[in-house]
Protein backbone atom coordinates (compact mmCIF):
# COMPACT_ATOMS: atom_id res chain seq x y z
CA UNK A 1 0.00 0.00 0.00
CA UNK A 2 1.64 3.62 -0.54
CA UNK A 3 1.56 6.37 1.46
CA UNK A 4 -1.16 8.88 0.64
CA UNK A 5 -2.26 10.22 4.04
CA UNK A 6 -0.42 11.61 6.39
CA UNK A 7 -1.62 13.19 10.20
CA UNK A 8 0.40 14.97 12.63
CA UNK A 9 -1.17 15.79 16.07
CA UNK A 10 0.65 18.70 17.34
CA UNK A 11 1.77 22.49 16.06
CA UNK A 12 4.65 22.95 17.74
CA UNK A 13 8.14 23.38 16.50
CA UNK A 14 8.65 19.81 16.60
CA UNK A 15 5.25 18.43 15.35
CA UNK A 16 5.37 21.49 12.36
CA UNK A 17 9.10 20.48 11.33
CA UNK A 18 8.08 16.20 11.13
CA UNK A 19 4.79 17.61 8.95
CA UNK A 20 7.32 19.88 6.86
CA UNK A 21 9.74 16.55 6.62
CA UNK A 22 7.11 14.16 5.37
CA UNK A 23 6.29 17.09 2.69
CA UNK A 24 9.89 17.12 1.65
CA UNK A 25 10.23 13.07 1.53
CA UNK A 26 6.91 11.93 0.30
CA UNK A 27 6.27 15.03 -2.02
CA UNK A 28 2.77 13.43 -3.15
CA UNK A 29 1.66 12.81 0.02
CA UNK A 30 -1.72 14.86 1.99
CA UNK A 31 -0.11 15.76 5.25
CA UNK A 32 -2.82 17.67 7.63
CA UNK A 33 -1.72 18.60 11.10
CA UNK A 34 -4.10 18.90 14.18
CA UNK A 35 -3.51 21.31 17.47
CA UNK A 36 -6.36 22.19 19.77
CA UNK A 37 -5.20 25.26 19.56
CA UNK A 38 -5.33 28.29 17.40
CA UNK A 39 -2.45 28.36 16.08
CA UNK A 40 1.19 26.90 15.68
CA UNK A 41 3.47 27.06 18.90
CA UNK A 42 1.11 28.05 21.51
CA UNK A 43 2.72 26.43 23.95
CA UNK A 44 6.36 25.07 24.64
CA UNK A 45 7.54 26.18 21.52
CA UNK A 46 6.06 30.00 21.53
CA UNK A 47 7.49 30.19 25.52
CA UNK A 48 11.12 29.91 25.61
CA UNK A 49 14.22 32.87 26.08
CA UNK A 50 15.50 31.85 22.81
CA UNK A 51 18.88 30.17 23.32
CA UNK A 52 20.32 28.37 20.88
CA UNK A 53 22.12 25.03 22.67
CA UNK A 54 25.68 24.45 21.47
CA UNK A 55 25.89 21.15 23.39
CA UNK A 56 28.28 22.23 25.82
CA UNK A 57 27.24 19.80 28.69
CA UNK A 58 25.51 16.70 26.65
CA UNK A 59 27.52 13.53 27.03
CA UNK A 60 29.72 13.07 24.20
CA UNK A 61 28.53 10.36 21.63
CA UNK A 62 25.17 10.17 23.21
CA UNK A 63 22.28 10.43 20.83
CA UNK A 64 21.39 13.81 21.92
CA UNK A 65 24.58 14.80 21.30
CA UNK A 66 24.46 13.74 17.50
CA UNK A 67 21.22 15.23 17.26
CA UNK A 68 22.40 18.58 18.33
CA UNK A 69 25.06 19.14 16.12
CA UNK A 70 22.88 17.55 13.10
CA UNK A 71 19.99 20.39 13.95
CA UNK A 72 22.82 22.70 13.96
CA UNK A 73 24.25 22.09 10.74
CA UNK A 74 20.12 22.00 9.37
CA UNK A 75 18.69 24.86 11.44
CA UNK A 76 21.81 28.04 10.67
CA UNK A 77 21.21 27.81 6.99
CA UNK A 78 17.25 27.56 6.97
CA UNK A 79 17.26 30.68 9.54
CA UNK A 80 19.60 32.48 6.67
CA UNK A 81 17.47 31.34 4.10
CA UNK A 82 14.07 32.10 5.57
CA UNK A 83 14.71 35.29 7.71
CA UNK A 84 13.88 34.07 10.53
CA UNK A 85 15.47 36.30 13.60
CA UNK A 86 18.72 35.10 14.75
CA UNK A 87 21.55 36.60 16.22
CA UNK A 88 25.36 34.52 17.11
CA UNK A 89 26.13 36.18 20.79
CA UNK A 90 28.34 34.05 22.80
CA UNK A 91 27.65 32.47 25.94
CA UNK A 92 29.31 32.33 29.46
CA UNK A 93 28.74 29.94 32.21
CA UNK A 94 29.83 30.98 35.55
CA UNK A 95 31.52 29.82 38.49
CA UNK A 96 31.20 31.51 41.98
CA UNK A 97 33.05 28.61 44.08
CA UNK A 98 34.62 25.75 44.42
CA UNK A 99 32.29 23.43 43.52
CA UNK A 100 31.07 25.08 40.81
CA UNK A 101 34.34 25.81 39.21
CA UNK A 102 35.38 21.82 39.61
CA UNK A 103 31.85 21.06 37.59
CA UNK A 104 32.42 23.76 35.14
CA UNK A 105 36.03 22.35 34.07
CA UNK A 106 34.06 18.58 33.79
CA UNK A 107 31.81 20.58 31.28
CA UNK A 108 34.77 21.98 29.47
CA UNK A 109 36.07 18.28 29.05
CA UNK A 110 32.34 17.35 27.17
CA UNK A 111 32.27 20.59 25.23
CA UNK A 112 35.89 19.59 23.53
CA UNK A 113 34.82 16.10 23.38
CA UNK A 114 31.60 17.29 21.37
CA UNK A 115 33.53 19.74 19.32
CA UNK A 116 32.05 23.05 20.33
CA UNK A 117 33.70 25.45 18.36
CA UNK A 118 35.95 27.93 20.05
CA UNK A 119 34.65 27.25 24.01
CA UNK A 120 37.77 27.83 26.05
CA UNK A 121 37.81 28.44 30.22
CA UNK A 122 38.51 31.75 31.15
CA UNK A 123 40.48 32.74 34.44
CA UNK A 124 38.89 35.50 37.02
CA UNK A 125 40.92 37.80 35.30
CA UNK A 126 40.08 37.33 32.03
CA UNK A 127 36.24 37.13 32.23
CA UNK A 128 36.18 40.90 32.19
CA UNK A 129 37.71 41.08 28.80
CA UNK A 130 34.46 39.27 27.18
CA UNK A 131 31.68 40.68 29.70
CA UNK A 132 32.76 43.13 31.77
CA UNK A 133 29.70 43.61 34.29
CA UNK A 134 29.99 39.59 35.52
CA UNK A 135 31.94 38.25 38.41
CA UNK A 136 32.65 34.51 38.84
CA UNK A 137 35.65 32.45 39.66
CA UNK A 138 35.77 30.70 36.14
CA UNK A 139 34.01 30.96 33.33
CA UNK A 140 33.11 28.87 30.13
CA UNK A 141 33.14 30.58 27.35
CA UNK A 142 31.60 29.24 23.87
CA UNK A 143 32.08 32.51 21.39
CA UNK A 144 29.46 31.14 18.57
CA UNK A 145 26.61 30.79 21.00
CA UNK A 146 23.49 31.91 19.72
CA UNK A 147 19.51 33.22 20.20
CA UNK A 148 16.51 32.96 17.46
CA UNK A 149 13.15 33.33 17.80
CA UNK A 150 11.58 29.94 17.64
CA UNK A 151 8.02 30.86 17.62
CA UNK A 152 9.02 32.79 14.01
CA UNK A 153 11.12 29.61 13.37
CA UNK A 154 7.53 27.60 13.61
CA UNK A 155 5.99 29.90 11.56
CA UNK A 156 8.59 29.30 8.77
CA UNK A 157 8.02 25.61 8.81
CA UNK A 158 4.67 26.06 8.97
CA UNK A 159 4.97 27.77 5.76
CA UNK A 160 6.90 25.43 4.01
CA UNK A 161 4.18 23.13 4.49
CA UNK A 162 1.46 24.74 3.42
CA UNK A 163 3.43 25.59 0.31
CA UNK A 164 3.72 21.80 -0.42
CA UNK A 165 -0.42 22.18 -0.11
CA UNK A 166 -0.57 20.42 3.74
CA UNK A 167 -3.07 21.94 5.92
CA UNK A 168 -3.86 22.46 9.60
CA UNK A 169 -6.54 21.75 11.45
CA UNK A 170 -6.66 24.57 14.51
CA UNK A 171 -9.55 23.96 17.33
CA UNK A 172 -9.12 20.39 16.92
CA UNK A 173 -8.29 18.15 19.55
CA UNK A 174 -7.62 15.12 19.37
CA UNK A 175 -8.74 12.21 21.99
CA UNK A 176 -8.43 8.86 20.31
CA UNK A 177 -6.98 6.38 18.00
CA UNK A 178 -7.56 3.29 16.43
CA UNK A 179 -5.22 1.12 15.18
CA UNK A 180 -5.65 -0.97 12.34
CA UNK A 181 -2.78 -3.16 10.36
CA UNK A 182 -2.71 -0.41 7.68
CA UNK A 183 -4.01 2.82 9.15
CA UNK A 184 -4.80 4.65 11.73
CA UNK A 185 -8.53 6.51 12.17
CA UNK A 186 -8.29 9.54 14.44
CA UNK A 187 -10.72 10.22 16.93
CA UNK A 188 -11.20 13.78 18.25
CA UNK A 189 -13.85 17.11 18.71
CA UNK A 190 -13.53 20.57 17.62
CA UNK A 191 -12.59 23.42 20.66
CA UNK A 192 -14.55 26.50 20.74
CA UNK A 193 -12.27 29.09 20.24
CA UNK A 194 -13.34 31.23 23.42
CA UNK A 195 -12.62 27.67 25.18
CA UNK A 196 -8.74 27.18 23.39
CA UNK A 197 -8.15 31.07 24.59
CA UNK A 198 -9.85 30.96 27.57
CA UNK A 199 -9.20 34.44 29.37
CA UNK A 200 -7.74 34.29 33.21
CA UNK A 201 -11.77 35.43 34.67
CA UNK A 202 -12.88 32.44 32.69
CA UNK A 203 -10.33 29.78 34.55
CA UNK A 204 -10.88 31.80 37.96
CA UNK A 205 -14.57 30.68 36.98
CA UNK A 206 -14.32 26.92 37.01
CA UNK A 207 -12.20 26.48 39.68
CA UNK A 208 -13.76 29.23 42.43
CA UNK A 209 -14.78 26.82 45.33
CA UNK A 210 -12.47 23.74 44.46
CA UNK A 211 -8.89 24.23 46.47
CA UNK A 212 -7.61 20.89 47.42
CA UNK A 213 -4.35 19.74 49.39
CA UNK A 214 -3.32 16.22 47.51
CA UNK A 215 -1.53 13.66 49.72
CA UNK A 216 1.22 11.45 48.23
CA UNK A 217 1.74 7.70 49.05
CA UNK A 218 -1.10 6.58 51.24
CA UNK A 219 -0.75 6.57 55.26
CA UNK A 220 1.46 9.40 54.91
CA UNK A 221 1.09 13.13 55.92
CA UNK A 222 0.59 15.23 53.26
CA UNK A 223 3.52 16.25 51.31
CA UNK A 224 2.41 19.69 49.52
CA UNK A 225 -0.03 21.17 50.61
CA UNK A 226 -1.71 22.77 47.44
CA UNK A 227 -4.45 24.65 49.55
CA UNK A 228 -1.35 26.18 51.28
CA UNK A 229 0.22 26.82 47.73
CA UNK A 230 -3.05 28.62 46.39
CA UNK A 231 -3.37 30.84 49.68
CA UNK A 232 -0.04 31.94 49.07
CA UNK A 233 -0.97 32.84 45.68
CA UNK A 234 -3.89 33.87 45.28
CA UNK A 235 -4.66 34.75 48.92
CA UNK A 236 -5.66 38.64 49.03
CA UNK A 237 -8.01 37.82 45.74
CA UNK A 238 -11.77 38.39 46.95
CA UNK A 239 -12.61 35.12 45.01
CA UNK A 240 -10.21 33.15 46.62
CA UNK A 241 -10.98 34.21 50.16
CA UNK A 242 -14.61 33.67 49.32
CA UNK A 243 -13.70 29.82 48.75
CA UNK A 244 -11.44 29.44 51.31
CA UNK A 245 -13.92 27.77 54.30
CA UNK A 246 -13.74 24.67 51.82
CA UNK A 247 -10.68 23.67 52.06
CA UNK A 248 -11.09 21.59 54.16
CA UNK A 249 -14.12 20.02 52.69
CA UNK A 250 -12.21 19.59 49.72
CA UNK A 251 -9.44 17.73 51.60
CA UNK A 252 -11.74 15.14 52.70
CA UNK A 253 -13.65 14.82 49.64
CA UNK A 254 -10.32 14.31 47.66
CA UNK A 255 -9.10 11.55 50.27
CA UNK A 256 -12.24 9.91 50.61
CA UNK A 257 -12.11 9.91 46.50
CA UNK A 258 -8.78 8.35 46.63
CA UNK A 259 -9.45 5.55 48.22
CA UNK A 260 -12.40 4.25 46.36
CA UNK A 261 -10.77 5.32 42.94
CA UNK A 262 -13.66 7.69 42.22
CA UNK A 263 -15.73 7.22 39.58
CA UNK A 264 -14.54 10.29 37.57
CA UNK A 265 -12.68 9.55 35.01
CA UNK A 266 -9.79 11.25 34.20
CA UNK A 267 -7.53 10.94 31.21
CA UNK A 268 -4.50 9.14 33.30
CA UNK A 269 -6.57 6.41 33.24
CA UNK A 270 -9.87 6.56 30.98
CA UNK A 271 -10.54 3.40 28.86
CA UNK A 272 -11.92 4.13 25.53
CA UNK A 273 -15.69 3.13 26.48
CA UNK A 274 -17.32 3.61 22.87
CA UNK A 275 -19.74 5.62 23.35
CA UNK A 276 -18.89 8.69 21.79
CA UNK A 277 -22.13 9.78 21.79
CA UNK A 278 -22.30 9.82 25.83
CA UNK A 279 -21.77 13.56 27.51
CA UNK A 280 -17.98 14.54 27.47
CA UNK A 281 -16.55 16.74 29.84
CA UNK A 282 -13.34 18.30 30.07
CA UNK A 283 -10.38 18.90 32.93
CA UNK A 284 -12.16 21.45 34.32
CA UNK A 285 -15.86 19.74 34.17
CA UNK A 286 -17.31 21.77 31.60
CA UNK A 287 -19.31 19.73 28.76
CA UNK A 288 -17.55 19.60 25.24
CA UNK A 289 -18.39 18.14 21.57
CA UNK A 290 -19.02 14.27 21.28
CA UNK A 291 -16.00 12.40 19.47
CA UNK A 292 -16.06 12.32 15.90
CA UNK A 293 -14.04 10.87 13.49
CA UNK A 294 -11.33 13.25 11.92
CA UNK A 295 -10.13 11.12 9.51
CA UNK A 296 -8.04 7.78 8.61
CA UNK A 297 -4.62 7.89 7.81
CA UNK A 298 -1.88 5.78 6.59
CA UNK A 299 0.25 7.42 9.05
CA UNK A 300 0.00 9.10 12.34
CA UNK A 301 2.69 10.82 14.24
CA UNK A 302 1.55 12.09 17.60
CA UNK A 303 4.49 15.36 18.98
CA UNK A 304 1.90 15.95 21.63
CA UNK A 305 4.14 17.82 24.00
CA UNK A 306 2.24 18.26 27.58
CA UNK A 307 -0.61 15.89 26.59
CA UNK A 308 2.26 12.94 25.29
CA UNK A 309 1.24 10.69 28.12
CA UNK A 310 -2.66 11.18 27.93
CA UNK A 311 -2.73 10.17 24.04
CA UNK A 312 -0.32 7.58 24.87
CA UNK A 313 -2.92 6.54 27.15
CA UNK A 314 -5.78 7.02 24.97
CA UNK A 315 -3.64 5.10 22.09
CA UNK A 316 -3.79 1.76 24.44
CA UNK A 317 0.39 2.39 24.66
CA UNK A 318 1.99 2.17 28.22
CA UNK A 319 1.49 5.23 30.24
CA UNK A 320 5.19 5.60 31.12
CA UNK A 321 6.98 7.73 31.13
CA UNK A 322 4.88 10.01 32.63
CA UNK A 323 4.82 14.17 32.25
CA UNK A 324 4.90 16.32 35.00
CA UNK A 325 4.85 20.04 34.12
CA UNK A 326 7.07 22.87 35.32
CA UNK A 327 6.49 26.36 35.15
CA UNK A 328 9.14 28.30 33.51
CA UNK A 329 8.82 32.39 34.32
CA UNK A 330 10.88 34.75 32.75
CA UNK A 331 11.76 38.22 33.61
CA UNK A 332 12.46 41.46 31.77
CA UNK A 333 15.04 44.24 31.49
CA UNK A 334 13.98 46.85 28.46
CA UNK A 335 16.54 48.03 26.17
CA UNK A 336 18.51 50.89 27.64
CA UNK A 337 21.98 52.45 26.41
CA UNK A 338 23.77 50.53 29.41
CA UNK A 339 25.21 47.33 28.34
CA UNK A 340 24.81 44.98 31.37
CA UNK A 341 25.03 42.04 29.18
CA UNK A 342 26.83 41.49 26.01
CA UNK A 343 25.52 37.77 25.17
CA UNK A 344 24.26 34.59 27.47
CA UNK A 345 25.11 34.10 30.86
CA UNK A 346 24.10 31.73 32.32
CA UNK A 347 25.00 29.45 36.06
CA UNK A 348 26.96 26.19 36.14
CA UNK A 349 24.34 23.25 35.74
CA UNK A 350 24.13 21.37 39.13
CA UNK A 351 22.92 17.60 38.50
CA UNK A 352 21.60 17.17 41.97
CA UNK A 353 18.88 20.00 41.09
CA UNK A 354 18.55 20.32 37.35
CA UNK A 355 15.51 23.11 37.22
CA UNK A 356 17.98 25.66 39.52
CA UNK A 357 19.92 26.37 36.28
CA UNK A 358 19.19 30.01 35.50
CA UNK A 359 20.81 32.80 33.04
CA UNK A 360 20.46 36.40 31.62
CA UNK A 361 19.93 37.01 27.81
CA UNK A 362 20.74 40.00 25.82
CA UNK A 363 17.63 39.13 23.55
CA UNK A 364 16.64 40.23 20.12
CA UNK A 365 15.24 43.53 20.83
CA UNK A 366 18.32 43.85 22.98
CA UNK A 367 16.39 44.04 26.21
CA UNK A 368 17.47 41.57 28.68
CA UNK A 369 15.69 38.36 29.63
CA UNK A 370 15.99 37.02 33.22
CA UNK A 371 15.51 33.34 33.92
CA UNK A 372 13.87 30.58 34.44
CA UNK A 373 12.43 30.68 37.87
CA UNK A 374 11.67 27.20 37.70
CA UNK A 375 9.03 25.53 39.80
CA UNK A 376 6.38 23.04 40.09
CA UNK A 377 3.39 24.04 37.70
CA UNK A 378 -0.52 24.55 38.92
CA UNK A 379 -1.60 23.25 35.00
CA UNK A 380 -0.46 21.60 32.23
CA UNK A 381 -1.62 24.74 29.68
CA UNK A 382 -2.01 27.46 32.43
CA UNK A 383 0.28 30.77 31.49
CA UNK A 384 -1.12 33.58 33.70
CA UNK A 385 -0.28 34.04 36.54
CA UNK A 386 -4.03 33.56 38.37
CA UNK A 387 -4.70 30.52 36.71
CA UNK A 388 -4.61 26.67 37.75
CA UNK A 389 -6.08 23.29 36.94
CA UNK A 390 -7.05 21.12 39.75
CA UNK A 391 -6.97 17.49 37.12
CA UNK A 392 -2.99 18.60 36.14
CA UNK A 393 -2.37 19.33 39.94
CA UNK A 394 -4.05 15.93 40.66
CA UNK A 395 -2.13 13.81 37.87
CA UNK A 396 0.79 15.28 39.22
CA UNK A 397 0.25 14.50 42.99
CA UNK A 398 -0.83 10.89 42.49
CA UNK A 399 2.48 10.57 40.30
CA UNK A 400 4.56 8.02 42.42
CA UNK A 401 7.71 9.02 40.57
CA UNK A 402 6.95 12.51 41.29
CA UNK A 403 7.31 12.28 44.80
CA UNK A 404 10.49 10.35 43.93
CA UNK A 405 12.36 12.88 42.04
CA UNK A 406 11.65 15.61 44.82
CA UNK A 407 13.05 13.07 47.67
CA UNK A 408 16.06 12.78 45.16
CA UNK A 409 16.22 16.17 44.65
CA UNK A 410 15.88 18.71 47.73
CA UNK A 411 16.57 21.70 46.08
CA UNK A 412 13.87 21.41 43.21
CA UNK A 413 11.83 19.99 45.88
CA UNK A 414 11.89 22.84 47.97
CA UNK A 415 11.20 25.23 45.16
CA UNK A 416 8.37 23.10 43.91
CA UNK A 417 6.76 22.77 47.20
CA UNK A 418 6.77 26.62 47.43
CA UNK A 419 4.65 28.16 45.28
CA UNK A 420 7.75 29.92 43.63
CA UNK A 421 11.00 31.99 44.18
CA UNK A 422 10.04 35.14 44.68
CA UNK A 423 10.76 38.31 42.39
CA UNK A 424 13.29 39.32 44.47
CA UNK A 425 15.14 35.97 45.16
CA UNK A 426 15.45 35.39 42.06
CA UNK A 427 16.67 38.10 41.16
CA UNK A 428 19.09 38.45 44.12
CA UNK A 429 20.60 35.28 42.56
CA UNK A 430 21.08 36.67 39.30
CA UNK A 431 22.94 39.45 40.48
CA UNK A 432 25.77 37.22 41.99
CA UNK A 433 27.33 37.15 38.53
CA UNK A 434 25.93 40.39 37.00
CA UNK A 435 25.82 42.82 40.12
CA UNK A 436 24.96 45.79 37.85
CA UNK A 437 21.26 44.37 37.35
CA UNK A 438 18.84 47.19 39.00
CA UNK A 439 16.37 45.22 40.45
CA UNK A 440 14.21 48.18 40.22
CA UNK A 441 14.43 47.67 36.14
CA UNK A 442 12.42 44.15 36.24
CA UNK A 443 9.05 43.39 34.91
CA UNK A 444 7.12 40.20 34.28
CA UNK A 445 8.14 38.17 31.55
CA UNK A 446 6.68 35.69 28.99
CA UNK A 447 5.74 32.38 30.77
CA UNK A 448 6.43 28.77 29.70
CA UNK A 449 5.36 25.61 30.57
CA UNK A 450 7.88 22.34 30.50
CA UNK A 451 7.04 19.42 29.60
CA UNK A 452 8.80 16.62 31.52
CA UNK A 453 8.88 12.98 31.01
CA UNK A 454 9.67 11.42 34.28
CA UNK A 455 9.90 7.36 35.01
CA UNK A 456 8.09 5.50 37.75
CA UNK A 457 11.30 5.46 40.00
CA UNK A 458 11.41 9.63 39.52
CA UNK A 459 14.01 9.59 36.65
CA UNK A 460 14.25 12.71 34.20
CA UNK A 461 14.44 11.23 31.14
CA UNK A 462 16.15 13.86 28.67
CA UNK A 463 16.38 12.20 25.15
CA UNK A 464 14.32 10.87 22.40
CA UNK A 465 12.10 8.62 23.04
CA UNK A 466 9.44 7.26 20.68
CA UNK A 467 7.18 4.61 20.44
CA UNK A 468 5.51 2.75 17.69
CA UNK A 469 2.47 0.61 17.13
CA UNK A 470 1.74 -0.07 13.40
CA UNK A 471 1.04 3.04 11.58
CA UNK A 472 0.83 5.10 14.89
CA UNK A 473 3.92 6.92 16.28
CA UNK A 474 4.14 8.47 19.30
CA UNK A 475 6.63 10.99 20.53
CA UNK A 476 7.05 10.31 24.37
CA UNK A 477 9.54 12.51 25.69
CA UNK A 478 12.48 15.17 24.33
CA UNK A 479 16.04 16.53 25.02
CA UNK A 480 16.44 19.82 26.59
CA UNK A 481 17.79 21.27 23.16
CA UNK A 482 14.77 20.00 21.48
CA UNK A 483 14.08 23.39 19.96
CA UNK A 484 17.36 23.84 18.23
CA UNK A 485 17.63 20.09 17.25
CA UNK A 486 14.46 20.10 15.72
CA UNK A 487 14.87 20.08 12.07
CA UNK A 488 16.98 16.67 13.02
CA UNK A 489 14.62 15.47 15.46
CA UNK A 490 12.14 15.63 13.04
CA UNK A 491 14.44 13.59 10.42
CA UNK A 492 14.97 10.43 12.82
CA UNK A 493 10.82 10.25 13.39
CA UNK A 494 9.91 10.66 10.20
CA UNK A 495 12.70 8.19 9.30
CA UNK A 496 10.84 5.52 11.97
CA UNK A 497 7.23 6.69 11.84
CA UNK A 498 8.16 5.49 7.97
CA UNK A 499 10.11 2.67 8.61
CA UNK A 500 9.38 -0.85 7.14
CA UNK A 501 6.13 0.51 4.86
CA UNK A 502 5.36 0.62 1.63
CA UNK A 503 6.29 3.76 -0.07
Amino acid sequence: MSISRVAVVGAGILGVAAAREVTMKFPDAEVAVFDKAETVAAHQSGHTSGIVDSGLDQKPGSAEAKLTKRGLQLLIPYMAETGVPYRECAQLLIAQNTDEAERLEEIFARAKDNEVPGARLLERHEIGAVEPAVRGVLGLFSPHAAIADFAALTAALASDVRAAGGTFRFGTEVTGFDTMSNEVRLRGRPVPADDATASSDDRDEQVRDRPRTYRGEEGHDPVIGIGDELRDRFGQQDWFKQAESTIGEWTQKLSDSWSRRDDRRSWDARPDSGQNDAPHRDSSGRDTAPEEVLGTFDIVIVCAGLQADRLATAAGLDAEPRIVPFTSDYYRIPATDTEVVRGIIGSVPDPQAPFTETSIVRGLDDGLILGPNTFVALGRESYDRRGFDLADISSTARNKGFWKFAAQTAKTAARGVRPLVSRTAFVDGIRRFVPEVDPNTVTSGPRGVRAQAMTADGELIDELAVTRRGRLTMVRSVPKSAATSALAIAETIVDRAFENTTR
